[in-house]
This record gives C-alpha cells, structure tokens and sequence, in this order.
C-alpha cells in the first residue's frame, strides 16, 4: 500500500455505525463526516449545513435527510430525470424532497408546508418530554411517457420531541442533532389505481436546494464614509440611499434575506445629521427589479418550473433555487410589490453586500 494512502474505516467514527463499501463521505446516521473525506484544515468552511449531494437540477448541494439508502449517490434521479421505458426497481436509487424551510442552523417543517401531526407519546429517555410524529405524502414522477407514465407515491415520517404538556406545530432539522426522516411507505399508482404489488426502489430523502444566504456566511456588515460608499455601490445596479430596519436574516418576498428600505432625498438628509436612523449603501451587480404585476407573474413561472422537478413552492427554497439558477444576487422590490412600507425594497442576500455610512 502506497504510504500516501489512508486504509478505509468500516464503522463511523462518531456514532459506530456500519458504513457501506467503497468511498462514503458521510455517516447518514449521524450526518458526520467520514474521518478519511474530512476537508484540509486550511479549506472554507461550506456554505451549507451538513454533508451535501449535487443532483442534475440544482446547481447547489443538496442534503441528504434521510432514505433507505446509507450513502448519498450521484445516480439517485430526483423526479422528472428518469427516462427509461421501465419502471425503477428495488437496485434503482430515486431522489424525493421533503417541503423543508432553511432557517439559521438547519431546516424547519411545518404543518402550514403540508406536514400532519399523526400522535404523540411518552418519549422513552427518561424525561417528561413526549415524542410528536409528523407524515407528508410526496410524488415521484418520471419524465413525460417514461417509467409507463407511473408515478410513485411516499409518505415521509419525521419526529420531534416537546416539553410536557405542550404540543408543536413543526419540527427542527438539524444534521447531526435530530434523527433522519424516514420512508414510512411507498407504493406505485397506474393511473389513479394503487399498486401495491409492484416492488418499489430505493428512496433517498433530500431537503431542497440549499442556495447559501447571509446567515451561511461568516460576514458582517460593512463600514464606510460617505463618499466611499457611494463609490462602491456605484459599481454595481443599485445606487439609493437605504435604511436598515434589521440586520437579522429574516423571510422575505426572495427568501431569505435583509430587506433594506430606500429613503427619500429628505430623509436622507435627515439620517445624515444623525436625527433618525442611520443609512446604508448596497451593492448588487445583478438584482432582480420588478413591480407588484411583474412579481405576480414571476411567482407563478417559478411554481411551474418548480413543480416540473418535484420541487415544493410551499418553502422559500423553492424561489431561492430559482434567482440562483438565474444569477441573481439579490432582489429590488417596487413600492407596491412588498410589505415594508416607504420606498423601494432591496433585499440583500450577503451582508457583505451592505455598507454602513459613517
């Protein structure tokens, strides 16, 4: 053996569990990385929360949360990329996505997204606390007049745990903190018949494209003076003068995100003299600017395209996977067109793309 070279571990190193033949970059059990595939000290941190796959229509990594599988393969087809005449069978590996929301820290599911409370019991560890569970049906279908045009129907289980007496309407995702989702059932359906006997392939579990915004970066926000940063907006599309009601990563119209608000020629000399609050540049080479109409229809083509990939337009993934596909590096909304109140809406998705004037 070339003294280069690591011998394979067979079991993971943090929680023991048995790792599948060949060159696993994660345990799925414990969500941590194989010690043989962990980056160099010197690499970047990634973006994203936790062991991640690139599947063919996302340009971002996505994450594994769950499935019948052990390791995350580049050969799972998401839904709408399997073109064989033939059905998948129990050797295939299909792709599902959860409706999952990205929040700081992990992923969130909520009832509101589609989830079901289905019971609640004591949870076995001693404590006062119960165990909710949680179930959502989703569709895997095959490319137009592939796989005989069947689709196949998975119901996904998912469990928190709450104090006593209190219940939940969602749950918390976190890699490696919260145990994986699973595939409760799955089975076939010929037009609207069930087909219970016909064996069903393997299914992993995805969270939807995780595109990095604000709170994925080690970033802070800018300073500057005056003149400097009206130089720098300048070299990108949006040159306005801003306040910043909140610097937290927060739900927007585009995601997440940090919704600045364009203030008025009045305004601005007012926040200059250091009256009120204080006023912000930003910089974006190439934001999406559209009015309340524009937006309306955008919408609607996202869900489309979204749809077409199996993708949920119920969670702000959906629309973030989309401006990133695009290019877009943050969003610019007309008076009409969101819910701040006061002048134009732009929304940062780095705060390094905010500056402070001092």
């Amino acid at each position: 053996m070339n003294s280069s070279e690591q011998p394979l571990s067979r079991f993971c190193a943090f929680c023991g569990a048995d790792l599948p033949p060949g060159h696993p970059r994660f345990c799925i059990e414990c969500g941590q990385p194989v010690e043989s595939s962990l980056p160099d000290e010197d690499a970047a941190p990634p973006a994203a929360t936790g062991p991640t796959v690139r599947l063919a229509n996302a340009r971002t990594g996505q994450i594994v949360v769950g499935g019948t599988v052990k390791l995350p393969s580049s050969g799972a087809a998401p839904p709408g990329l399997w073109f064989a005449p033939e059905l998948p069978g129990p050797d295939d590996i299909i792709a599902i996505y959860a409706p999952l929301r990205a929040i700081v820290g992990g992923w969130s599911g909520l009832i509101e997204h589609g989830w079901k409370r289905c019971g609640q019991e004591w949870a076995a560890d001693g404590t006062s606390r119960t165990l909710v569970r949680f179930t959502i049906e989703r569709v895997w279908f095959a490319a137009p007049g592939a796989a005989h045009n069947m689709r196949l129907q998975v119901q996904i289980g998912a469990v928190a745990h709450a104090d006593e007496g209190r219940t939940r309407r969602g749950f918390r995702y976190r890699i490696g903190a919260d145990p994986p989702m699973d595939v409760v059932a799955a089975w076939w359906i010929e037009g609207q018949t069930p087909r219970f006997d016909l064996p069903v392939p393997q299914i992993q579990i995805m969270a939807p494209p995780r595109v990095p915004r604000v709170s994925d970066y080690p970033e802070t926000v800018r300073r500057m003076n005056a003149r400097e940063a009206e130089t720098w907006a300048r070299q990108g599309e949006v040159h306005g003068l801003f306040r910043m009601p909140n610097s937290a990563q927060q739900r927007t119209p585009a995601g997440r995100g940090i919704p600045l608000i364009e203030v008025s020629a009045l305004g601005a000399l007012l926040r200059l003299g250091g009256a009120v609050e204080r006023l912000y540049r930003v910089q974006m080479f190439r934001p999406l600017v559209c009015d309340a109409a524009t937006w309306k229809r955008l919408k609607q083509r996202i869900a489309q395209e979204a749809a077409s990939l199996g993708l949920d337009m119920n969670t702000d993934a959906m629309i973030e996977w989309w401006l990133d596909r695009e290019g877009y590096d943050g969003a610019v909304f007309e008076r009409n067109a969101h819910p701040y109140g006061g002048g134009r809406a732009a929304i940062a998705f780095r705060r390094s793309q905010i500056a402070l004037i001092e």
